[in-house]
């Protein structure tokens, strides 16, 4: 079969990351993205918001705990997504996937059972890449969903942070176009911040009067 001349697009294709507090409605927002979806549902709440989507929703597997997992994850989509017609690829969320493999590195070096903690990281930064590298290659739009929590750093100051490290948001960014993360009005209207675009278009905002993301991605 020969080369087929590229063509212009009417619209890039959305790589998108969204961060936002739990209750922000970033898997609502996940639900109005181009369907059909698969979703990576690792905090299993993406059935609440089924009734908002507009084409049909695939779980990459039907057992729970496969979406937490990176290798079994790209095993299912390599498994079912050649020929399918899927729009977008939902990543729900990144804090389940990393989060506990940044904490069990964390014990496994209090613990002794490891000298160095760069080495106990070394399994979340490989469940990042392979992660990246299974749900980028279909082509499909994508979005990677992770959270925002409040603390105090070691000062006892109050401070924001995401629940994926800096490092692993770096990452990422070769694998996205854009990094939105919900905010909110005094009036609590949610919307959505375009915090980075790689076409340099950051910093608008755009408010959500639906309540329920309706025609925002």
């Amino acid at each position: 079969m020969p080369f087929q001349k590229m063509t212009q697009s009417k619209y890039p294709r959305r790589h998108w990351a969204l961060v936002g507090y739990p209750r922000d409605g970033k898997s609502t927002f996940a639900a109005r993205m181009r369907g059909p979806l698969v979703a990576i549902d690792a905090d299993q709440r993406f059935g609440e918001v089924l009734h908002l989507t507009n084409g049909d929703v695939y779980p990459v597997s039907e057992n729970a705990a496969d979406h937490t997992d990176p290798h079994l994850i790209v095993k299912r989509l390599d498994e079912n997504m050649p020929g399918t017609r899927v729009g977008t690829i939902v990543i729900d969320s990144l804090t389940a996937i990393i989060a506990p493999r940044v904490t069990a590195a964390i014990v496994a070096k209090e613990r002794g059972e490891t000298k160095s903690l760069g080495a106990a990281f070394k399994d979340k930064a490989l469940a990042m890449r392979e992660l990246q590298d299974g749900v980028t290659r279909w082509g499909t739009d994508t979005l990677w969903i992770y959270h925002l929590q409040d603390g105090r750093d070691d000062k006892g100051n109050a401070r924001t942070s995401a629940t994926v490290s800096a490092l692993e948001l770096v990452r990422l960014t070769r694998s996205i176009n854009m990094q939105l993360q919900v905010v909110k009005r005094d009036d609590g209207v949610r919307g959505i911040k375009i915090v980075w675009s790689r076409k340099g278009r950051e910093g608008m905002t755009l408010f959500d009067e639906s309540g329920t993301w309706a025609n925002m991605p």
